[in-house]
């Protein structure tokens, strides 16, 4: 056989456009057992001419077997291009099951459909006291979010069920992801992270299935926090887009988040957006996410307690936070960050230079502070322009109260 196999393969490399030839050879190979081997010829054969009609599923189930989700996406595509309805529909659920096994839910089908797999998610170890500043938003989301879920008793007496949806907006960099994941720790639940690249796909419903793959997996581990980042992104509003894949995938969160087919009690969904404006009306209704909570850039108390969370480990000397947050209005945590950076760099520089390992001093943050400018005006620019004209519906009324602060004002003007 090896010899045989040998043979053939001569005579591929010396005819690669032979179809026939490269087939046989790919025939051979899986006879050996050589599959991989043989999983690239077909990904050749497939690219140049197409596989006949019952090929297609038995080279999916050899490419499920070894992980081969691309080879797979590409022969269910033949298979619908190709007419082949039994092949397709085998092919379809062999993509399913191996996408739900990479997100960590096995998708049942038949009568055991009701009842998912448990999965092992590790509950999130983030609280409170890691999320510098932020105090007000911290007691609505422990009133809103928390006390539900560490009372439920109180809220079982009045009929209330924990669970729901919260949306957090506001500038990039302020601290919303974080903010999600205290929640959980805070609550001592696991949580599932669900970022845009996790769920989009650009082949025809992967992504719904994605999606769906993703709040089983919360289910199964409920109580739980999933967390959607980018909401503007999956849930973009229908009426400004023309594609019929948008629709779909809004169609399919909206059913998640209603529990069409499933159990939401104990999920908590909360979600992350810059464009609150972006994101389909039908998210906001009661039910789904009804509580819409604004992140601002810290303020200066805020910003003193996270140059404090950011300087913890650093060996420093003469540093007085409160005077640099003084110097950094309309900072975001991430422009803090990159602020402390910078100030190490010229550290650095320094003990390259001279020796020896200086402490961070107050001259070198100072002199970074130069180089680092705030990026939440862009931001603050555009909503301030979307208020302006668009918030009929006042939903935004608490970024308005903050743009007419006297400091906001000021940096704006």
């Amino acid at each position: 056989m090896t010899d045989r196999i040998d043979a053939l393969r001569k005579a591929v490399e010396a005819n690669p456009d032979d179809v026939l030839l490269r087939l046989v050879l790919a025939e051979s190979l899986v006879t050996a057992g050589d599959l991989e081997p043989a999983l690239d010829q077909y990904v050749v054969l497939l690219d140049q001419q197409g596989l006949p009609d019952d090929q297609l599923v038995p080279v999916g189930e050899l490419a499920a077997a070894k992980g081969r989700l691309a080879l797979l996406r590409s022969l269910l595509e033949a298979a619908r291009l190709q007419g082949v309805v039994e092949g397709t529909g085998r092919l379809q659920q062999l993509v399913d099951d191996l996408i739900a096994e990479r997100s960590g839910v096995r998708i049942k089908v038949g009568p055991e459909a009701e009842t998912p797999d448990e999965v092992d998610t590790p509950k999130e170890t983030t609280t409170f006291d890691q999320v510098g500043g932020m105090d007000e938003i911290k007691r609505v989301i422990h009133r809103m979010v928390i006390l539900p879920l560490s009372r439920p008793e109180l809220y079982q007496k009045y009929g209330r069920k924990s669970g729901g949806g919260v949306m957090l907006y506001g500038p990039p960099g302020c601290g919303k992801t974080l903010l999600a994941r205290a929640t959980a720790g805070e609550c001592g639940l696991p949580f599932v992270n669900v970022r845009i690249e996790d769920v989009m796909d650009p082949y025809l419903g992967v992504s719904e299935r994605n999606l769906h793959a993703a709040f089983e997996r919360a289910r199964a581990n409920a109580p739980c926090v999933l967390f959607l980042d980018e909401l503007d992104a999956l849930a973009f509003a229908r009426h400004k887009h023309g594609g019929s894949e948008a629709r779909r995938l809004v169609d399919v969160l909206l059913q998640e988040l209603d529990a069409i087919g499933s159990e939401n009690d104990g999920l908590l969904v909360l979600a992350a957006t810059n464009a609150p404006w972006d994101v389909d009306e039908a998210m906001l209704r009661p039910g789904r996410f009804d509580r819409v909570i604004f992140v601002p850039p810290p303020d200066e108390p805020a910003r003193s307690d996270i140059l404090g969370v950011l300087l913890k480990d650093v060996p420093a000397g003469g540093l007085d936070l409160k005077t640099l947050a003084g110097q950094t209005p309309m900072f975001s945590g991430a422009d803090l960050r990159a602020l402390v950076e910078r100030g190490i760099d010229r550290v650095i520089d320094e003990a390259l230079r001279g020796g020896g390992e200086p402490p961070l001093a107050m001259r070198h943050l100072t002199d970074a502070l130069l180089t680092v400018t705030p990026s939440t005006l862009d931001w603050l620019h555009r909503v301030r322009s979307y208020i302006e004209f668009a918030n009929q519906s006042e939903r935004y009324d608490d970024v308005a109260a903050y743009l007419r602060t006297r400091d906001v004002r000021r940096r704006l003007n």
